[in-house]
C-alpha cells in the first residue's frame, strides 16, 4: 500500500512526464485570438493537488508554481510566472499576488484566486501546506460534483413538460380515441 509521500512522487513524475512529452514550448506560440481550446491544464482541483504532490515531495513553493506554470493554460501561466519571479526577487506573498497583469476571463481568475488562498495559509503562517492543498482539491470537486448534480436534477425536471405535451396527445390519439370509437354504437 502505497504511502502519501510516494503517491505525491508518482504524481509528481507523472506529471513532469506528461509535461516535457505534450511539447509546451510549442504550443504556447500559438495567438491568444484564436478560438481553439486552452493548451494546458485548467482544472482548478488537478491544479492543486499537482502543487500538493510537489510540495509533498519536498520541492519549495516558488519551484512548484514554475512547474506548473509550464503544464498551465496560458493565461494562468503567466500569472503563475509572475509570481514564481515576484518571491524570487524576495517580494512579499501579497504583493507577488497583486503583481502583474490578472488573467482575462472567469476560468482564469477562478484558478489563479484558488491558487492563492490554498497556498496562501501555509505561506503566510508556516504550517505544512502540501496537506491544506490537497484537502482544498478534494472540497472543490465536491462542490463541482454537487453543482453538476444540481444541474442534472433540475434538467430531469425541465424534461417532465415537453415529455407530457408530446407524449399524453400519442396516449390520446393511440389509447382513448380507439376505445371510445369502440363503444360508440355502429349505426
Amino acid at each position: 500500500m502505497p504511502t502519501g509521500a510516494s503517491v505525491g512522487l508518482l504524481l509528481l513524475a507523472a506529471f513532469m512526464v506528461l509535461g516535457a512529452s505534450r511539447g509546451v514550448p510549442e504550443a504556447r506560440r500559438r495567438s491568444p485570438e484564436s478560438s481553439a481550446p486552452p493548451d494546458g491544464i485548467t482544472d482548478v482541483p488537478l491544479m492543486l493537488d499537482l502543487i500538493g504532490a510537489m510540495l509533498t515531495a519536498g520541492a519549495p513553493v516558488t519551484h512548484a508554481l514554475g512547474v506548473l506554470a509550464d503544464s498551465c493554460a496560458e493565461p494562468v501561466a503567466l500569472k503563475l510566472r509572475g509570481v514564481r519571479g515576484a518571491l524570487e526577487l524576495g517580494a512579499a506573498w501579497n504583493s507577488a499576488w497583486d503583481s502583474g497583469p490578472a488573467p482575462r476571463g472567469r476560468p482564469g481568475r477562478a484558478a489563479v484566486d484558488e491558487l492563492r488562498s490554498a497556498l496562501g495559509f501555509a505561506a503566510v503562517t508556516g504550517a505544512p501546506s502540501a496537506a491544506i492543498v490537497h484537502a482544498r482539491a478534494a472540497q472543490l470537486r465536491r462542490r463541482q460534483n454537487r453543482a453538476l448534480e444540481r444541474r442534472a436534477a433540475a434538467l430531469g425536471v425541465r424534461l417532465v413538460v415537453p415529455l407530457g405535451v408530446c407524449a399524453l396527445p400519442a396516449f390520446a390519439c393511440l389509447g382513448v380515441v380507439p376505445v371510445v370509437l369502440a363503444l360508440l354504437p355502429a349505426g
